[in-house]
């Protein structure tokens, strides 16, 4: 794993002079976003296998009735997350002034762990962000991106604001045809040992 990480790494400085390597992620901006290219980014070791779990539970079911939040109010508001690195926090990204205001209220439950009833109170992170739920639905219900020969798979990314199109290729005429179509709703990661999943 390691030795296949430096292959990588020196790939991207191999295809680029000026990768950016983001401090506090492990996103290797390949190619940022330009006016007719979107963003091609590396993920050097995927965030979910680092981060401790424990007490993760009540940021979780807040972050559920956030979802359901966002679900009921697309054109407001965008896919919530939970944030790691030092205390958990759940951001509540809103794209109108209606959004901050929905965005904003505590989130209170209960739940039951153990035979003991676990109570919780978070105040959500709310923060401002260009895409909204209804806006990044539209691209990834669409086939157009993941019919690209090099595509692995798509999703919604709730910390990038992003559809992320999954790719092993490095191809500047899928980054033009992306922005050309979708300008900043969709970012390109690029896993170059990726493979498409087939059928047995």
């Amino acid at each position: 794993m390691r030795l296949k990480t430096i292959f990588t790494l020196l790939v991207v400085y191999t295809v680029t002079a000026a990768p950016v390597f983001l401090p506090g992620e492990w996103r290797v901006v390949v190619q940022p976003a330009t006016a007719d290219a979107v963003e091609v980014y590396y993920e050097v070791v995927s965030p979910v296998l680092l981060r401790s779990y424990d007490g993760i539970e009540p940021f979780n079911r807040a972050q559920e009735t956030a979802r359901l939040r966002a679900e009921a109010y697309p054109d407001d508001l965008a896919p919530p997350c939970i944030a790691h690195g030092g205390p958990y926090r759940l951001v509540a990204p809103y794209v109108t002034a209606r959004g901050r205001a929905l965005a904003s209220p505590v989130i209170s439950g209960a739940y039951w762990s153990e035979g003991k009833r676990v109570t919780y109170s978070i105040v959500p992170e709310v923060r401002q962000v260009e895409n909204s739920q209804a806006a990044l639905n539209r691209v990834n219900e669409s086939d157009g991106p993941i019919r690209e020969s090099t595509a692995l798979g798509m999703g919604i990314s709730a910390e990038l604001n992003r559809v992320v199109l999954e790719t092993n290729a490095f191809d500047q005429g899928l980054r033009r045809r992306l922005a050309a179509q979708y300008g900043g709703l969709i970012v390109v990661r690029w896993n170059p040992f990726g493979e498409r999943a087939r059928l047995l």
